[in-house]
């Protein structure tokens, strides 16, 4: 009777280790501008991302994540990262800056500093993160903070493929330029590769303000 509680046991306790169905969803975007096809370096500023119906832990990049500020800009522009991530800015350039960003619960300044130092910060809140410099209004870049482990980036060609989803969510694609695609999927008996289009309306670089709330001064951005 003994083994035969113990195999029943053994049994249920495998039985609860298997993990739950998986499924796989891929599909292809198209951006477009004024009705044409989007210049190629568009779709770099793309993410994709599945947000479960039963929420599912998103832990902290185990690395951490870097975004440079190289020639004046923000490289990547666009950098996704899951919750509680800490992220490097390093300054790669000869010149000062100052990253920074206003954004609602993310809001935070690195203060200036120059080449060859780097600075941290960890992202606690979930959402959108608009980063600028201090010194240079045309330093816009983004950090999207998601509270879901299932993301990617997608091809040069608008190619993506996400795999170990749960089998019921909302898919999401995002661009700054662009309105939000959302898609309810059910995967629980395998759906085709979507075809997604989004039009891109908005400037590259946004109107802005400096940290302090007032307009940038181009001798203030040609001194350094």
């Amino acid at each position: 009777m003994r083994i035969t509680i113990l195999g029943v046991a053994l049994c249920a306790m495998s039985l609860s280790a298997i993990p739950a169905r998986a499924a796989e969803y891929g599909g292809k975007l198209s951006l477009t501008e004024n009705g044409k096809p989007a210049a190629g370096e568009e779709y770099a500023d793309v993410v994709v991302y599945f947000v479960p119906k039963t929420p599912a832990a998103a832990t902290p990049l185990k690395d951490g994540a870097e975004m440079r500020m190289e020639k004046k800009s923000f490289a990547p522009r666009v950098l996704p990262v899951t919750l509680g991530t800490e992220v490097r800015f390093p300054n790669v350039d000869p010149i000062l800056h100052n990253a920074f960003s206003t954004s609602t619960n993310n809001a935070f300044d690195l203060q200036l500093y120059g080449g060859g130092e780097a600075k941290l910060h960890k992202f606690d809140s979930a959402g959108l993160v608009r980063m600028y410099c201090n010194v240079h209004h045309s330093m816009v870049g983004y950090i999207l903070v998601l509270d879901t482990p299932y993301y990617a980036r997608i091809s040069a060609a608008g190619d993506f493929a996400l795999k170990d989803l749960p089998t019921a969510g909302d898919l999401y694609l995002w661009h700054p330029r662009g309105e939000v695609v959302k898609q309810a999927l059910d995967l629980s008996q395998g759906v085709p590769a979507g075809t997604f289009k989004m039009e891109l309306t908005q400037r590259r670089i946004p109107q802005h303000t400096n940290k302090e709330g007032k307009s940038y001064r181009r001798s203030r951005e040609d001194a350094y």
